[in-house]
């Protein structure tokens, strides 16, 4: 296995400090733990103009999100945005909107584009498929309010890491059904989009590691109701039966990822429904890097080209 230095770097530094294994916190326990790791120094910040926190009404309640927007990177040209509208990952069980706030920055930066991040609740307090709901109605209630938000409603991409790759992934779906509003692109980051977790990759084991297949189970087991929720398409939205019709897709994998080749797979699966789809593997690096900027340089490479990715599809609207 090819391992980056930045990715032995933060290995080594979790097997010195004896790092506990993310299953044996309890989900409180976690969410505080990714909280703490959620902290940029100082020197790190990305100035954004314009980073407004808001929230939609949903079916289950008020959905927090926060809009950003950087006026040195608009085009003074039109009056309204593109949108990308981010899920973040953390296995349906950890994730807000501090633990991604700089990849949110960032990407707003790189792709030119007002973003905004979706808070949706989390299990166990809230199971499946409670996040799909939450998916479904912020999505329609961002584009209810695209005159305030100031989003131009013809070029919007769904966006998200991990678990909420898998709610990029379902959210684009349910668009294409006309369940929701029409969306241009999705772009996934090591996206979740098989449950069964039978895949070759799921037994890629490295001591120190932050994601192995225990990791997996134990957001599994306290996401879904029972294991039958497994081969439900919004569970696992690789398992839907047409992906036809599909808008671009850009997704990004990490080699050192149980999660691996669901990605893969993905791409095969839209390839083969004639989707245009785009691949890009980072065989140093593990599951996460993408939020961990601060220790795991190569996420800014990732973001950078997450960014050119959405100019491409918007530049083609």
């Amino acid at each position: 296995m090819q391992i980056d230095k930045d990715t032995q770097i933060l290995i080594d530094e979790r097997l010195k400090n004896n790092a506990p294994a993310l299953e044996s916190f309890t989900p409180q326990e976690l969410r505080a733990l990714r909280a703490k790791m959620a902290e940029t120094p100082l020197e790190l910040r990305v100035d954004i103009s314009d980073v407004q926190d808001l929230s939609v009404k949903g079916t289950l309640g008020d959905i927090p999100i926060r809009k950003y927007f950087n006026s040195s990177t608009s085009d003074p040209k039109h009056k309204t945005s593109p949108l990308i509208i981010y899920f973040h990952g953390g296995g349906f069980v950890m994730g807000d909107l501090e633990s991604h706030d700089l990849v949110c920055r960032h990407l707003c930066k790189e792709a030119k584009a007002t973003v905004i991040a979706v808070d949706y609740k989390l299990a166990p307090e809230h199971k499946f498929p409670t996040p799909v709901i939450e998916t479904k109605d912020a999505i329609t209630k961002i584009f209810e309010r695209a005159e305030e938000f100031n989003f131009d409603p013809n070029k919007v991409i769904l966006c998200g890491d991990s678990a909420g790759g898998t709610l990029a992934t379902v959210g684009t779906i349910m668009s294409r059904d006309n369940v929701i509003p029409k969306v241009h692109g999705q772009i996934l980051v090591y996206p979740w989009v098989d449950m069964t977790m039978c895949r070759r990759s799921m037994d890629i084991e490295l001591e120190g590691m932050i994601l192995n297949k225990k990791t997996i189970k134990y957001f599994a087991d306290h996401y879904l109701n029972n294991t039958q929720e497994q081969v439900d398409w919004r569970a696992s939205p690789i398992l839907t039966a047409d992906l036809s019709n599909l808008p671009p897709t850009y997704i990004y994998g990490a080699g050192l990822d149980p999660l691996v080749d669901e990605g893969d797979a993905y791409k095969r699966r839209l390839l083969s429904f004639g989707n245009e789809v785009h691949y890009r593997l980072f065989p140093g690096q593990m599951h996460a890097f993408l939020s961990n900027s601060v220790q795991l340089p190569t996420s800014l490479i990732c973001i950078k080209e997450m960014g050119k990715a959405a100019q491409t599809i918007f530049s083609k609207l």
